[in-house]
């Protein structure tokens, strides 16, 4: 860090590193030639950290803000008096930065910016749902169709009497009127000697 000094219309600037002297004399770093400056009047060096202004014995002292000193801490702007606290020759004393801090670096216009990195997110391990196991069928009882029992078999003697009437049937067909009535009247009287005989008795 550079120190920037300007007295009596003299501006210097003492490198970080280096000793200057202030001072009536024509070898100073920084000239004051005027009443009451001693020629070595005081020095500035760089302690490693900031910038310190120390008095070179001068005759007639060096102040700051009123005060005469010895010493002084130079961390930022500051004014000190050469000679006198109120009419001495003002030095002011400015630290700088040695090499100016580079710009950043912006992009051009219409340049993309970077898209902003997303955090991965974990893969979420789910246990696949066991399909669930399908119900047993239940079991069906097959009853099987009861057989309706089928008719007993005709008594040959029946169909032996169907056969019969059906050729007494067939025989009578050609019989005539008069045949008819008299087998007509020979059941009525059957039937009415049969009820005869039943109230008879």
């Amino acid at each position: 860090m550079d120190l920037k000094v300007a007295a009596a219309g003299n501006d210097a600037t003492v490198p970080a590193g280096t000793t200057a002297v202030i001072g009536a004399d024509a070898s100073a770093t920084i000239r004051v030639a005027r009443p009451g400056i001693s020629r070595r009047h005081a020095v500035v060096k760089y302690d490693g950290s900031h910038w310190v202004l120390q008095d070179a014995s001068s005759r007639n002292g060096t102040f700051h803000n009123g005060a005469r000193i010895q010493f002084l801490d130079i961390k930022g702007p500051t004014t000190v008096r050469l000679g006198h606290p109120v009419e001495g020759t003002e030095v002011h004393l400015t630290p700088a930065a040695s090499t100016a801090a580079e710009p950043a670096v912006s992009p051009p216009p219409g340049a993309a910016k970077p898209a902003p990195t997303r955090q991965q997110e974990p893969a979420r391990t789910s246990a696949a749902a066991a399909p669930a196991p399908a119900p047993a069928a239940a079991q069906r009882t097959r009853v099987a169709p009861t057989t309706p029992a089928s008719p007993a078999a005709a008594d040959p003697r029946l169909d032996d009497l169907i056969a019969a009437l059906n050729d007494t049937v067939k025989s009578m067909r050609g019989l005539t009127w008069s045949v008819w009535a008299m087998i007509a009247v020979t059941a009525v009287l059957a039937i009415l000697t049969l009820f005869v005989g039943i109230i008879g008795n």
